[in-house]
This record gives structure tokens, sequence and C-alpha cells, in this order.
């Protein structure tokens, strides 16, 4: 099939072109940097730009079977910021699309789990269940789904969880902090969290690429391994993963929400990247984020196959392999 793909050189995107391209489909990419082409297979097509390219009036894009829109921003500057990427530029990709001769067979998007927001005690959400997202993130993720909702061709959303592998800044934290014998967790009860292995997760999108006969118009699935943990297993696994017995330091909301006004107020200063703004503090203090992917499994027949301990140890690996450890 003929595959357009944004966001093609993030940790998620490298992971899934690979998997597509093995199986013979012909990719074309949003490219950004030409610098970054050679994180993706070789014979990849390449449409040069970033997302504000969709918004030109009269671009013609060539005609693909399939578009994946996994392009995002996960630690956004403010909330506009978090809209303007995780919602008002899906609306770009799409009415762009709209604006062509042809329309895609199948366009499917990466929302989050975030869309549904944290689980209520003893509650483990299934695509049935309406969100409730409380942050930015969230909701901007949550609006792009139902726009896509609207449309008129097959759109398919899928809401990862915790998504664990080698290359991904964002859990990479974790391992830095691991490495030093520490581990920081929140105070009060140990949050249960669900996960997903970027190779599993690159498995299920290609399951979700084409759209089987009799199929909805528009498709919904969670994303996760069936096996809950916490937060403070998921810390102990990544130190033992290193060869380090953690200490765990259990941190007072109120510090945390603290820190997180600083870290905000300085990266409006300074103009860094912060991984512990209002959506990330209000993620990491909620009581617990569950789901279910029982309708993938019974729909796709899609199964999670690393375990839980062995990925964790293979994304050290090749943390080290790349030199980040």
């Amino acid at each position: 099939m003929k595959i357009f793909v944004t966001g093609a050189t993030g940790f998620i995107g490298r992971s899934l072109c690979t998997a597509l391209h093995a199986a013979g489909h012909e990719l074309t990419v949003l490219l950004r940097s030409p610098k970054k082409l050679s994180l993706l297979p070789s014979g990849v097509g390449v449409i040069e730009g970033d997302l504000g390219l969709f918004r030109k009036p009269d671009l013609v894009l060539p005609e693909f079977e399939v578009v994946i829109h996994l392009a995002a921003v996960i630690a956004g500057k403010n909330e506009a910021d978090y809209f303007q990427t995780n919602f008002d530029s899906v609306v770009d990709v799409v009415e762009c699309l709209k604006r062509q001769s042809w329309r895609p067979k199948n366009f499917v998007f990466a929302s989050s789990l975030a869309a549904a927001g944290p689980s209520p005690k003893g509650k483990v959400w299934t695509e049935a269940d309406p969100g409730h997202p409380i942050d930015a993130y969230g909701k901007a993720k949550l609006k792009a789904e139902e726009y896509l909702a609207q449309q008129d061709f097959p759109t398919t959303s899928f809401r990862p969880t915790i998504v664990l592998g080698p290359g991904d800044e964002a859990s990479f934290t974790l391992y830095k902090m691991a490495r030093t014998g520490i581990g920081f967790i929140p105070g009060g009860p140990p949050q249960q969290i669900t996960f997903v292995f970027v190779s599993d997760l690159a498995r299920a999108i290609q399951l979700m690429v084409p759209r089987p006969e009799n199929a909805p118009l528009h498709r919904v699935y969670f994303v996760n391994h069936p096996r809950f943990i916490t937060n403070q297993e998921l810390m102990l696994v990544v130190g033992k993963a290193l060869g380090k017995d953690l200490t765990l330091i259990r941190m007072p909301h109120f510090l945390l929400k603290s820190a997180s006004l600083l870290m905000t107020g300085l990266s409006g200063i300074f103009g860094f990247q912060n991984q512990l703004d209002e959506k990330q503090y209000l993620q990491m203090v909620a009581p617990a984020f569950l789901c279910s992917s029982a309708k993938l499994e019974q729909e796709l027949g899609w199964q999670a196959e690393m375990d839980f301990e062995a990925g964790l140890a293979d994304a050290v690996k090749g943390y080290r392999e790349m030199g980040w450890l």
C-alpha cells in the first residue's frame, strides 16, 4: 500500500516505518530535516517541510491509500502549544486532504490514553467510555478524535499508554534517574498504570492500516500490555535493568506542584523544553491510568508480546548502544 507518515523520525515513527517497510509497503514521509533521513529505511520517499505545509491552499499531494499522522507535542510550552500541534495541525492535515482530488482509504491518528483521562478507583477504561481528560494534552487529543469522527472517510484513532523502549526521550528521564541509585515518585498510594513497548505498538498500528470489510467508518482502539503495574514497580524494575538497587523517595504533592511552577517559569524565560509542566504534574498525581485493549485483540488479533522485565532490559541495552547511558 502507498502510505504517508508524519512524525516518522520520532520514537514511535522510526519503529513503525521500519515495520511497514519490512512488510513491503511503499512509504513517503514528511521530513523537516533532511539530516534525519538516515533514521529511516532506505528507499523511503520524502515530502520536505513541517506541519505548516498543510496550510498552503494550493498544495497538491501524491495519492496515498493510507495517511498515518503521528506528529505531536508531548511537552508543550503552554496550553496553546499543546492545542496547536495536537489539534489544529490535525485539522490542517485533514482539510488539506479534503482539497485533494482523492481521499485516503484510512486516516490513522496517534491519540493517547490521556484523551480518556485518569481512571477512578477500580475502573478500567474501554473505548465505550466517554473521555475525561485532565490536561491540555489530553483535551487536544480528544478534540482531534471528535473532529475525525465527523469526516466522511475512514479514520482510526489509537490510544497508546506509556510507551517504553530505547530511543524515547520522555521515558529516558526514568533511566537517568535510576542510574543515580535514587528514584523519585509522588507521595501517597502507588499509581496504577499500563504500558506498551514500542515494538508491540508498531505491530498494532500496522494491523490498523488495512480497513476490514464491514468495519465502522471511525474506529478507536486502546493499545496496552495486559499487565497492570505501579509507578513504584516501574522505577524498581528500571533500576534492576541498570543493575541498581534503588532507594525510592516519595515526593509530597505540594513539592511537585512547586517544582512544576518553577520549571514552567524558567522554561518561559530560557526557552527549554519543560518535562515537568502542569500536564506532567497532573498525570503524575492521578490515582491510575488503566485501560483494556480487548477490542484491539478481538477485532484485529493483536497480542502484546514483549515481557515487562525483558523489555526494560532490552531498552537499557538499546540506550547503551545509542550512547545515551
